[in-house]
């Protein structure tokens, strides 16, 4: 089926391009890839019969009754066997099947497929099977149009479902209006898709004059749900463009825009199989670059059709080439160099140059999308390939902005902001304590911020008559998703001396020479982490919100403890309100309210990993504090039935996760230790995370503490960046780790270099003989367990990853060397991957699947004579203990670019601390070496290690927990 465009090609959100790109030796294919999703089946497993049955005449052929055809049903078939006999079975169910006769075009299947196609034409007399050489499905579908010999022809792709009506009621619209198509509601499945071209129906049948009458059904580029007049398909000499992606649309759109009558059948004609998307061409629309020329060229094609059109239906005509081409614009230059975007800048030039630009404007998504076509028109190749080049800022125009580009009054439409978007996240003292420190990061929809702009701007306080300097700031964790909101950050010192008492909105200021516009500045999840009352000087000082998100301050000043106590009862009084009224958590603020008094001197510790585990940093910190400190006030989470309660026993205060005591102790805890994500795995399951933070949090007012689960040394600022984590305290085990954490993650001196606490059980206990494998998960192979909604992106059959596993357990030098050696290899998957690897590891003594319940992942990395690792930070605590490691890093373009993953300041290569290997083969090799030197780390390795870590004293139990207790306590 042909592309079924939508409304906007750069944002399509549920709207998916269905057909793939053929893996690399189908390029130029376009059919849907064979495998990737479980296809439905009849209930009883077998073909659908036709309503109109056939019979073996006397020499055993298949006889089909009926009257003569009056549809042509043509079906491209390429490596569909999961789904063939369905859609096969659901043409032979049609209530005018003996009107039809089906052409099935075999395109070169390897799957069987054309098997299924000749026993389907054995069956029934009027069905045809074609074999060709691969072509596409362009050259398939012409192939059989050019056979078509009915007055009537529909297509229908090879696993998709015609309901038993569906040619029925299409073929009674087209003869009753003498139409040169009728076009039927489509659904789709397993999941729902609101598409652009589906809103005129639901409104009747009716006949539309022409498409004008109905303009979205343009974006409807595919010729499935269709019944076109083939006489008229052949008289303005339309065919299916061979060759290339977005074939369909070169017959569709072209009939669209000539027809003179469209029979519009309110009725579901057509079941669209939505498959896997990892492969479609909507999936990687924007990534492969032929795309690009191909959706250029039907551009350049229908442009052609202009003066063939009246007004009207050209009009439409260009809402389709704007809206259509929009996203591979915007994109064109993030994947082109220079002289492949002049050939793409000068077709797009001819093709938009008398199309009005208030039309482009309308017609456009945003600000961003309209950027190319301002370059089209103004003929300004530096801003369609370097857009960040040439737009420095903004200007203000009546409250609106426009970008900072010098245009004539016509092109001005194309020059208006559509969003600016404004979110703090962080309120925090600053240094000298009398002044409070805002921070968050803006989008200006479609200004690049890959510098500095050059717009003055301020963050006004309303309620204070106050305007203060903004500072934009560089965003590493914004980098990461988009390069053009590198310096999106922004930050503004307050003066705690200047602001009056009340309740203070806060809007980011554009002050440009043309005039000034504002914009409320709203909350983030991070900014409600940091909402704890704050106390500068004599001012009380508490980041709020409004029912909108707005971001607001709260702000009382009043020195002393008569100042103290007037807070208290305000924020007595705020609990009441909040109670009366029933909003969310009531009931935990009021319990809070009336136990305070017995928990004001607590200093109350809540440390937990995730949900079940105690084997980790936050452990190791626990077993400390209770036995070496012998704090009272600090609880360990766990779940009942964690296999790991028993190591924790003895040291009590471990609490049952879910408990009542759990959530009484969230409610007064001053400090949240985590080696994870502290709100997944520390507020109770039916602690919804958003309400918490509204509404419960702030009042708490607790510190949040980072222990980390390994050291960092990839990029991790979209996850961990300040503006999204909002720790108070970051733990670092060496000063390069502590460098990047403070300045590319922002938290400062927030940051402190003690070591991990689980360093200080890192005793080596080799000589068991055994080998540890241990590679780090892929989220884009696997569901990962807290995100079930999601979907793997890569089949992990195929995949790199399985591949080398396959590799190296199947590796019989390696089974040879372990023999002679007498060592056992230990393969200890990622708890996400566990899943699909149960049969990875041979049945072979050589060979062995670790149990991560009868063993503690830090007692197998302290027993093992060899690592093996890929990307895990798990080989810092092996190189830290002393223990040869090898880095298998098989699958790094995979890794970094399909996973999403990003580089940090660590090099293997250059800084690990053992061989990098690159394939099986290699990695078999460097194991190899390691068995025939006993286990025995190089010099070069060790020095590399000392010189990596701060300290290895295994003092670092203590430095941590100096460093929680010297964190301010909550202002309450």
């Amino acid at each position: 089926m042909a592309p079924l465009l939508p409304a906007d090609p750069g944002h399509p959100p549920g709207r998916t391009h269905r057909r793939a790109d053929a893996a690399e030796q189908h390029a130029q294919h376009g059919h849907r890839l064979h495998g990737r999703a479980a296809p439905g089946r009849l209930s009883d497993g077998r073909a659908r019969k036709s309503p109109n049955p056939p019979y073996p005449s006397s020499s055993g052929a298949i006889v089909v009754v009926g009257p003569a055809p009056q549809v042509t049903i043509i079906v491209p078939v390429y490596n569909v066997a999961d789904y063939l006999p369905e859609t096969l079975a659901s043409i032979a169910a049609q209530t005018v099947f003996a009107q039809c006769r089906v052409i099935l075009v075999d395109d070169g299947s390897t799957d069987g497929s054309d098997l299924l196609a000749k026993q389907f034409a054995a069956e029934h007399t009027n069905v045809t099977a074609i074999q060709q050489e691969n072509s596409g499905p362009g050259a398939a579908r012409n192939r059989a149009l050019d056979t078509a010999d009915t007055p009537y022809v529909s297509f229908v792709d090879s696993d998709d479902i015609l309901p038993p009506r569906a040619i029925e009621v299409m073929l009674t619209a087209i003869v009753k209006h003498k139409a040169s198509i009728a076009i039927g509601d489509m659904d789709t499945f397993p999941k729902p898709t609101a598409f652009l071209w589906k809103k005129p129906f639901g409104k009747g049948d009716r006949l539309l004059e022409t498409v004008v009458d109905a303009p979205e059904l343009i974006f409807d580029a595919g010729p499935c749900h269709k019944l076109y007049d083939l006489a008229q398909l052949r008289e303005h000499g339309l065919r299916f463009r061979e060759g290339v992606h977005f074939e369909d649309a070169f017959l569709a759109i072209p009939m669209l825009l000539k027809a003179e009558r469209i029979a519009l059948v309110d009725e579901v004609v057509y079941q669209y199989r939505k498959r896997d998307a990892a492969s479609s061409i909507m999936d990687n629309l924007f990534v492969r670059t032929q795309n690009f020329w191909d959706h250029l060229e039907l551009c350049e094609t229908l442009a052609d059709l202009r003066p063939e059109l009246d007004v009207f239906r050209r009009e439409v005509l260009e809402r389709f080439l704007v809206r259509s081409y929009q996203g591979f614009a915007m994109r064109a230059h993030a994947v082109f160099e220079e002289a492949d975007l002049w050939k793409i800048f000068e077709k797009c030039t001819k093709i938009y140059h008398d199309v009005d630009p208030s039309f482009i404007a309308r017609w456009t998504l945003d600000t961003r999308h309209r950027v190319a076509y301002l370059a089209f028109k103004s003929y300004d190749f530096e801003l369609f390939a370097r857009p960040w080049e040439r737009l420095p800022g903004v200007v203000a125009c009546g409250g609106e902005l426009h970008l900072d580009y010098p245009v004539t009054p016509a092109l001005l439409p194309l020059t208006r902001v559509t969003a600016v978007g404004a979110r703090l996240e962080q309120v925090r003292l600053s240094a000298s304590g009398d002044a409070v420190k805002l921070s968050g990061h803006m989008v200006v929809n479609g200004l690049p911020m890959r510098s500095p702009i050059r717009t003055p701007m301020g963050l006004r306080v309303r309620g204070s008559g106050l305007t203060v300097p903004v500072t934009l700031e560089r965003r590493a964790d914004l980098k990461a998703g988009d390069d053009n909101r590198e310096w999106s950050g922004f930050s503004a010192e307050i003066p705690a001396a200047k602001l009056r008492n009340g309740q203070h909105s806060l809007r980011l200021v554009f002050m440009t020479e043309t005039g000034q516009a504002s914009r409320q500045c709203l909350i983030s999840a991070a900014y409600l982490r940091d909402a704890a009352a704050k106390l500068a000087g004599d001012t009380w000082i508490l980041p709020t919100f409004t029912a909108r998100e707005n971001a607001e301050l709260l702000v009382q000043r009043q020195a002393g403890a008569a100042g103290r106590r007037k807070w208290q009862k305000m924020m007595i009084r705020k609990d009441l309100r909040h109670a009366a009224s029933r909003r969310p958590f009531w009931k935990h603020r009021l319990l809070r309210l009336v136990t305070a008094p017995l928990m004001a001197r607590r200093d109350i510790w809540l440390i937990g990993e995730r949900k079940d585990t105690a084997q980790d940093n936050s452990s190791h910190l626990f077993r400390h504090l209770r036995t070496v400190e012998r704090r009272r006030n600090v609880y360990y989470l766990l779940t009942k039935d964690s296999p790991d309660r028993q190591r924790l026993r003895g040291l009590g205060n471990v609490v049952t996760y879910d408990s009542f005591r759990h959530k009484f102790l969230m409610l007064h805890a001053t400090k949240l230790i985590n080696s994870y994500d502290i709100d997944a795995y520390m507020l109770p399951t039916r602690w919804e995370r958003s309400p918490f933070l509204k509404h419960l949090n702030w009042r708490i007012g607790s510190s949040r503490v980072f222990l980390q689960h390994g050291v960092t040394e990839k990029d991790v600022s979209a996850g961990l960046h300040r503006g999204r984590g909002a720790f108070d305290l970051f733990v670092a085990s060496s000063h390069r780790e502590a460098e990047y954490i403070s300045k590319d993650l922002d938290y400062g001196d927030m940051v402190k270099t003690t070591g991990m606490p689980r360093f200080d059980a890192l005793t080596p206990d080799r000589g068991r003989r055994r080998i540890l494998f241990m590679p780090t998960w892929r989220t884009y192979l696997v569901t990962p367990s807290y995100n079930s909604a999601a979907r793997p992106r890569v089949a992990f059959q195929g995949s790199a990853y399985q591949v080398f596993l396959s590799e190296l357990f199947g590796s019989e030098r390696l089974r040879q060397a372990l023999r002679e050696h007498g060592y056992v290899l230990e393969f200890l998957p990622h708890y996400e991957m566990r899943s699909l690897l149960t049969d990875v590891v041979p049945a072979d003594d050589c060979f062995a699947m670790a149990d991560q319940t009868s063993r503690t992942v830090q007692d197998a990395l302290r027993q093992c004579d060899l690592f093996i690792t890929d990307y895990s930070s798990t080989a810092f605590d092996v190189a830290y203990v002393g223990t040869p490691l090898i880095y298998a890093q098989f699958d790094a373009e995979e890794f970094f670019t399909i996973g999403g993953y990003r580089k940090g300041y660590f090099e293997a290569r250059e800084d690990g601390f053992g061989p990098v290997c690159e394939t099986a083969e290699e990695t078999v090799e460097a194991i190899v070496r390691y068995l025939e030197n006993g286990c025995v780390r190089e010099d070069e390795y060790t020095r590399r290690v000392a010189d990596f870590f701060a300290v290895q004293d295994r003092n670092n139990c203590q430095r941590v927990a100096t460093a929680i207790a010297a964190l301010p306590g909550p202002q309450r």
